[in-house]
């Protein structure tokens, strides 16, 4: 390319550098991204310099040499690091051309408007050239830096998950999930299966960090003051834990969770209240085999075998009651009238030896005739 007229329009561009280079800065510090400091100016300026002349070595020649394609890639690195997003950055290209153009016309006045014309396709052919460049570099080290980040949140979740992780591990792992070691949280456990792929994309919108092993899904995030994931999960089967103190215990309550929903299957939310009688049964269960007797009379061995009806309408009346601590709201939830409980809890008395409005007995029918 060796038009005279031309490389005296690109020489009188550059002798404009430093006003251009000021247009530049003025406009972009003005849009978001820019203009909080995230990029220093002398970043911007620095580079800037180094884009325009760039641009004039690559309009003044019809070949470019290989190290100049390292400024775009380095450029579009540097700025995905930086935490700019794909449009901010794509402002900041339709920027430079802007300003390169307006330099451009301003070196062709008053007598260079006819080479201006004639290379303007020219101007347009770098421009693109270097957007292109840029751009790809900077949506290669976008993707390289999510998967780097998903890498490590996984390693994350992972190392807490295994119960194994001491204070300087919670601390780092803390920093890569975004939230606060001491922080309380709250934990639902819920059968894989029942995690459909709508489900799971809505756990971001939920800002909860999500972990799977091989037949749970566990969910958590920080505690809210007005609402649970259980409000916004409404009716999912599994267990709940609504406060863990420390992101250090997250993983015994991702065991205890597990658990309380292995313990009552389908149901939705179970809590520690709730699921805690069942848990102190399956404890004892081994220790008192053989003796339930003692606890429960002629009541455990009808357990073993198969409650009959008669036993089952009892076993539902001791429930009701227990879970109402009140003779009336037992039977208005069981539908009957409240003489029919007091004849039921007598029932239950004299095949037991055990007199539900006394806490210990109630404590022992609680326990052991709970979900039979």
């Amino acid at each position: 390319m060796n038009d005279p007229l031309w490389h005296e329009l690109l020489e009188r561009v550059r002798q404009d550098t430093p006003q251009l280079l000021n247009d530049f800065i003025a406009e972009l510090t003005q849009h978001e991204g820019y203009n909080h400091g995230r990029v220093p100016v002398s970043d911007l300026t620095g580079t800037a310099e180094q884009v325009f002349d760039l641009f004039l070595r690559r309009l003044s020649t019809a070949e470019h040499t290989a190290d100049e394609s390292s400024l775009p890639d380095a450029l579009g690195r540097r700025r995905a690091r930086q935490g700019l997003r794909v449009d901010q950055f794509t402002e900041a290209v339709r920027i430079n051309f802007r300003v390169l153009w307006r330099a451009l016309h301003r070196a062709a006045q008053p007598d260079l408007t006819g080479v201006l014309m004639d290379y303007g396709e020219r101007v347009l052919d770098v421009v693109e050239r270097y957007a292109t460049e840029v751009q790809q570099s900077f949506l290669n080290e976008t993707g390289e830096m999510a998967r780097s980040r998903r890498t490590a949140r996984e390693r994350a979740l992972t190392k807490l998950f295994s119960g194994h992780a001491d204070d300087d591990d919670i601390s780092a792992i803390a920093n890569v999930l975004g939230m606060r070691g001491d922080g309380e949280f709250e934990l639902i456990a819920l059968p894989t299966d029942v995690v459909t792929d709508d489900l799971e994309e809505s756990f971001p919108a939920l800002e909860a960090h999500s972990y799977e092993d091989e037949q749970m899904t566990y969910l958590f995030r920080h505690r809210r003051k007005l609402i649970t994931l259980v409000d916004e999960l409404p009716e999912l089967a599994g267990g709940y834990i609504s406060k863990i103190d420390g992101l250090g215990q997250v993983s015994r309550a991702a065991a205890l969770a597990k658990h309380l929903g292995e313990l009552h299957p389908g149901r939705s939310a179970v809590t520690l209240k709730e699921g805690f009688a069942a848990i102190v049964r399956t404890a004892v269960e081994t220790r008192i085999s053989g003796f339930e007797h003692e606890l429960l009379g002629d009541f455990a061995t009808s357990v073993g075998e198969g409650l009959n009806g008669r036993l089952k309408r009892l076993a539902a009346t001791i429930a009701a009651y227990l879970e109402n601590g009140s003779v009336q709201e037992a039977a208005d939830s069981l539908y009957v009238h409240r003489n029919t409980v007091f004849k039921r809890l007598q029932s239950f008395h004299d095949i037991t030896g055990l007199d539900v409005t006394i806490p210990r007995d109630a404590a022992i029918a609680l326990i052991l005739t709970q979900d039979t």
